[in-house]
């Protein structure tokens, strides 16, 4: 009985989570009026692309501009991200020195300063090095996240000390043991760290709507803003362009799910 009972709530559960993605789908196909209908209908009346094609026909907007953009920061900020968190998680877990777990304190810290608190200050270090409208503008701030380094900390400590001392032993150098036995080693939290990550920099908002006032420079979120108008809002186009917005996740949560749940198991994050 409480077998049964819990798959009820499972599914309970994953219809609830699911359900609004599914009705943004079904949705994006459908007619302004059928969007706005009350009651609800679920599915539509009659199915229709107008919304897809409208994104196409936009002449004030290049939505594949901002696609484009939105994967090139994204690609850029997670492969720096995954650099210098595996780099400082596996110094902070694997080399004992003076004032360790202080500094890895303050870098932890930094998780609860609000970005808006940082942000004008950032904004002004960036536009005195010239980065304001550019890709890099958008990379640097989000390269390195002090989550990242606490996810990759906690997993190089389970990552016993004898493996890297008899690699010492044996003349390994200090880079070869960090690249040929930790970072292999470090595969699942990689690609948790990824998964997180990516969904963090594709998400962002409030940063590029700062940094960047080219239009050329958009990124997709700013895109689906641009359709909350104050007199009129195109919701089949707005939903249409939030699905395109959610496929790239979906296909890295789908490729990396499997060890995106080892790493956060051996990372001992709940």
């Amino acid at each position: 009985m409480i077998k049964i009972f819990k798959y009820i709530l499972l599914v309970s559960l994953t219809i609830m989570f699911l359900f609004p993605f599914f009705w943004m789908v079904v949705s994006s196909f459908k007619p302004t009026s059928e969007v706005l209908a009350i009651p609800v209908n679920i599915l539509p009346k009659n199915w229709q692309l107008d919304a897809y094609t409208n994104l196409l026909n936009y002449s004030e907007y290049d939505f594949s501009r901002y696609f484009l953009n939105s994967l090139i920061v994204t690609f850029f900020a997670v492969l720096l991200a995954v650099v210098l968190c595996t780099t400082a998680g596996y110094g902070f877990a694997k080399y004992k020195f003076k004032y360790n777990n202080l500094y890895f304190i303050i870098v932890l810290s930094t998780i609860m300063i609000p970005f808006q608190a940082i942000v004008v200050p950032l904004f002004i270090l960036m536009k005195n090095l010239g980065l304001q409208n550019s890709y890099l503008g958008l990379i640097i701030p989000e390269s390195l996240t002090a989550f990242g380094v606490f996810l990759m900390r906690q997993f190089f400590y389970s990552v016993p000390d004898e493996i890297i001392e008899s690699a010492r032993i044996d003349g390994a150098s200090e880079f070869r043991i960090f690249w040929n036995i930790a970072v292999p080693m470090a595969k699942t939290a990689i690609f948790a760290l990824i998964i997180f990550h990516s969904q963090w920099v594709w998400n962002l908002l409030l940063w590029p709507l700062i940094i960047i006032s080219s239009p050329e420079m958009r990124t997709i979120p700013q895109a689906i803003a641009l359709f909350s108008g104050v007199y009129f809002t195109p919701y089949p186009e707005q939903l249409a362009i939030s699905v395109l917005a959610c496929l790239p996740l979906l296909v890295i949560f789908i490729f990396l799910s499997k060890n995106f749940t080892k790493g956060i198991t051996l990372t001992g994050l709940k």
